[in-house]
């Protein structure tokens, strides 16, 4: 059963909202704007190193190992000369995701040498996961560091591998904490602010004085371009998603109340222990076993 933490906890609050804009946590409006190319554009280059005049969008379908594997479809894969690309918009956290983003790089990796090439002429590959949930980092991690990259690096020197074909960008929406559009100052931290904000951008703020380039952004995004059935769809899953953080907050109010009920029960166990009462007793008033009462 999914919880709050394994989400943004500000993402409850504004789920569903339907204002002016898409909001681009959900996900039907990521892959409606993203499917745009020009705002793809943006956002690869705002984000990553190389630059890219131009890409081209491939299958979004990834090989089925597992009969039980339902997520092989993913959100967006692209190329250009200067890479792969893949794109994730991740609402929730799993225990598996870094290994199943490896696996899809990896895949992207295999996919580009075919049966008996003599030479491995590999692309390198990038995998950007906009992450919508909380992930955990050391401790002295800068508070304010929204962007997370990894390489393959040397352990002792830590020397970049010349040639790695991999590397993995985490842009992290719950390390947003800015509330003012003016004080940002790089793109990646503009794009968390609209990723967490996009909905309710227009309503809770005057125009900005300087959109900084993501002019196309907003409005490639707005709700009244929509079609019926597009609206249809994207009410849908601003539903389900509403639908799926309520059940996850309903499940930590149960276990708060039944982690005190708990609580509760040892303290009036410990009473009773205090004042001598069998054991046996005891357990036929609490429910717990001889074993239970001993340790406590």
């Amino acid at each position: 059963m999914k919880t709050l933490q394994d989400y943004d906890y500000d993402f409850q609050d504004v789920v569903p909202v339907i204002g002016k804009y898409l909001d681009l946590r959900i996900d039907w409006a990521f892959k409606y704007v993203f499917s745009k190319k020009e705002i793809l554009l943006k956002l690869l280059n705002d984000i990553l190193p190389p630059t890219i005049t131009d890409l081209e969008y491939l299958s979004n379908e990834i090989p089925v190992r597992s009969e039980k594997d339902k997520r092989s479809t993913l959100d967006v894969i692209c190329e250009s000369p200067g890479g792969k690309f893949l794109v994730e918009m991740q609402r929730r956290h799993t225990a598996d995701i870094d290994d199943r983003l490896a696996y899809y790089s990896a895949s992207l990796v295999h996919g580009q040498v075919k049966r008996k090439d003599e030479i491995y002429n590999v692309k390198h590959v990038y995998v950007l996961c906009v992450a919508s949930f909380v992930r955990s980092h050391p401790e002295g991690t800068p508070k304010d560091k929204m962007l997370f990259c990894y390489d393959y690096r040397e352990n002792e020197t830590y020397e970049l591998l010349e040639n790695a074909k991999t590397s993995f960008y985490y842009l992290e929406l719950s390390r947003m904490k800015e509330p003012d559009w003016e004080k940002l100052q790089k793109n990646p931290e503009r794009w968390c602010y609209l990723f967490k904000n996009m909905s309710k951008f227009a309503s809770e703020r005057a125009e900005p004085k300087d959109l900084h380039g993501f002019e196309g952004v907003l409005d490639a995004a707005r709700v009244d371009c929509l079609s019926p059935e597009e609206m249809d769809n994207y009410q849908d899953m601003l539903t389900a998603v509403k639908n799926e953080i309520r059940s996850a907050h309903q499940y930590d109010i149960n276990q708060a109340e039944a982690r005190g009920e708990a609580r509760e029960k040892v303290k009036i166990v410990k009473a009773l222990k205090s004042l001598d009462v069998p054991a046996d007793k005891i357990s036929q008033a609490s429910g717990l076993s001889l074993e239970e009462i001993a340790k406590l």
